[in-house]
């Protein structure tokens, strides 16, 4: 049986650092993963572009210029994700990794039943902070998922403040979920961040995978 895990938040926010920790661990324990994120759906949308939905910006980066094409993205990870699921070889933890400006509008996108059984875990970070961190993990060349995304769709489109409690609360009733929704303020250290992750995929991995004792 795979688990589905959703890991939510700004650019910047710490999302990705939170996934991949989530990975490693799981991985570590001796089950098998697969990382699914937009960004890659959004990138090769963007490669065969004929400058319509995106623009070119900094270091390697795009804009969005036409909205629509972040549901067409999420539509295309959902297929993505049952092609997982429906693939002979078991995976144990499937982690789903975006970032949207609206997330009950945003998760509202995806087929009826897609959410349920799914644990979820929201990184929230204010906006500066993570403008600030987008351009303090640059490198040359980029480090792996160390994406640049610009100032400008940062404050055009991230910048909304979301409610997670009320989002967590929505999902809930949307999906039906009595799984775990993990809400994080990531404010502090990166260590408060992957124990926040560890204790997260722990959870997963007694309540979902481990044999029960007989």
């Amino acid at each position: 049986m795979s688990v589905k895990v959703f890991v939510l938040g700004r650019p910047g926010s710490g999302k990705t650092t939170a996934t991949r920790h989530i990975g490693e661990l799981a991985q570590r324990r001796g089950f098998t993963t697969c990382r699914l994120k937009d960004y890659d759906i959004l990138y090769q949308m963007f490669q065969h572009d004929d400058g319509q939905n995106f623009r070119p910006a900094e270091y390697g980066g795009f804009d969005v210029l036409n909205l629509s094409v972040f549901d067409t993205a999420l539509e295309q990870l959902e297929k993505d994700v049952e092609a997982v699921l429906c693939s002979p070889q078991t995976t144990d933890i499937i982690t789903i990794e975006f970032a949207r400006d609206d997330y009950t509008v945003a998760l509202s996108t995806f087929s009826p039943g897609f959410l349920h059984d799914s644990y979820f875990f929201f990184v929230d970070a204010n906006l500066e902070s993570c403008i600030e961190r987008i351009y303090r993990r640059l490198s040359n060349p980029p480090k792996p998922d160390c994406h640049f995304v610009s100032e400008y769709i940062m404050r055009t489109y991230y910048d909304k403040e979301n409610d997670w409690e009320g989002i967590a609360s929505d999902l809930k009733r949307m999906s039906g979920t009595s799984k775990e929704v993990t809400v994080f303020r990531n404010i502090g250290s990166l260590e408060e961040l992957l124990r926040k992750a560890s204790s997260f995929v722990e959870s997963i991995i007694s309540q979902e995978l481990l044999l029960p004792m007989l």
